[in-house]
């Protein structure tokens, strides 16, 4: 029996992702799922804690569930691949790799190999294009002179962009695991919109109370939602704003830090909100979810450093499991891949263990989420993994 491996954040689990699954497994296939843990891609927190996401992807079809730690799931776009990718790859188990995307696995690649080839006059105009004031984003899409238009539209799609790097994190890893693209339609992954009982997971987050949501998520989920308390990007605002004021950041220790975004941090320490305070620091230069990755990356003291030291390391902690999880952690036995079941073991590593540091760091960022979802401390010592 093959085993396909999902990156995911189910922030919450909805009907798509269930569709996904239900695919998935009309294949014949086990489901590992790589699942972010307190904090998401976009900077913002989960809008329902690790524990409660991973028991409820497990209770719709998933037969195991591991951590993507923070120090990957609050990076950009390609370092939450590298992270995710290169855990997968270290369990040596995988087959296949299903993500969904708006356009094919074949278009995705034929434009990989240009970026590819051409990536010394890319870098060269990259950086010249930073150097003039523009923004990543933009740097990156004018630096890529040799595509076509279409071509660099196709980049702009949201689930294009993880897809993309995805495939690189694969081909810089000469990884076995296959890629297999859903293509995905009709609802995007932050659209407002809604199509029969789909809908995406921004709609579901904006719109928690109201009780239509519950026509577009799995019970399990729906229940995990109401019976937990709800965490939002705002909860943190007084923390960041402490860490502001404190004046001891060393921003140039962060990924997402660039030149000048610290003096627009100190004007606006006096917004309403953290919503507010973000759209007021943006600038064609400094984009949103930039700025809402770096407070992030700083409230939870997330330095570039042990982020590079942490890629492609063999962090494989178990979330969730059932019957079929156990026979898959028993292959990963087999092939002598060491997993963390209990979070108490990480106490008898060396120091030095870059495990133990990812771990050690993985408790300070539950501890901190857990003070917005009025969980308890320690949370990962007390929860070994959820058997379903």
């Amino acid at each position: 029996m093959k085993n396909t491996a999902i990156i995911a954040e189910y922030n919450p689990f909805h009907n798509g992702h269930k569709y996904q699954i239900d695919k998935i497994k009309s294949t014949n296939s086990n489901i590992v799922v790589i699942m972010s843990s307190s904090f998401t891609q976009r900077g913002i927190p989960a809008i329902t804690d690790k524990f409660s996401r991973a028991k409820t992807a497990v209770l719709c079809g998933a037969d195991l569930v591991i951590e993507l730690p923070g120090v990957f799931s609050t990076s950009n776009a390609e370092i939450f691949a590298k992270g995710a990718v290169g855990i997968l790859n270290q369990m040596e188990i995988i087959d296949y790799l299903c993500f969904g995307s708006e356009n094919s696995l074949e278009q995705l690649n034929n434009i990989l190999n240009k970026i590819e080839e051409n990536k010394n006059t890319s870098e060269d105009l990259l950086k010249k294009y930073l150097s003039l004031g523009f923004a990543y984003p933009k740097a990156t899409e004018m630096s890529y002179e040799f595509l076509k238009s279409e071509e660099k539209q196709i980049l702009k799609m949201p689930n294009n962009i993880l897809a993309i790097e995805y495939l690189k994190a694969l081909r810089g890893l000469n990884s076995n695991i296959e890629p297999v693209s859903i293509r995905r339609k009709h609802i995007s992954h932050n659209s407002e919109s809604i199509f029969n009982n789909f809908t995406s997971s921004s709609y579901i987050r904006n719109n928690y109370l109201e009780d239509n949501i519950k026509n577009y998520m799995p019970n399990q989920s729906y229940d995990a939602l109401i019976n937990n308390q709800a965490v939002f990007l705002n909860d943190f605002f007084n923390i960041i704003k402490y860490k502001i004021l404190e004046n001891k950041i060393d921003y140039e220790k962060y990924i997402d830090y660039e030149i000048g975004m610290e003096n627009r941090f100190r004007k606006y320490i006096n917004s309403q909100n953290i919503y507010d305070f973000i759209n007021k620091i943006s600038t064609k230069r400094y984009t949103k979810s930039r700025i809402t990755r770096l407070l992030i990356q700083i409230m939870l003291d997330l330095k570039k450093e042990l982020i590079f030291e942490s890629i492609n390391k063999p962090y494989v902690r178990i979330l969730a499991s059932n019957r079929n999880g156990f026979t898959l952690l028993n292959d990963l036995k087999l092939k002598g891949v060491n997993y963390i079941d209990k979070f108490s073991l990480i106490e008898d590593m060396d120091d030095s263990s870059i495990i133990k540091k990812i771990a050690k760091k993985e408790t300070f960022i539950t501890n901190i989420y857990n003070i917005a979802a009025e969980r308890t401390m320690n949370e990962d010592y007390l929860i070994n993994k959820i058997v379903i």
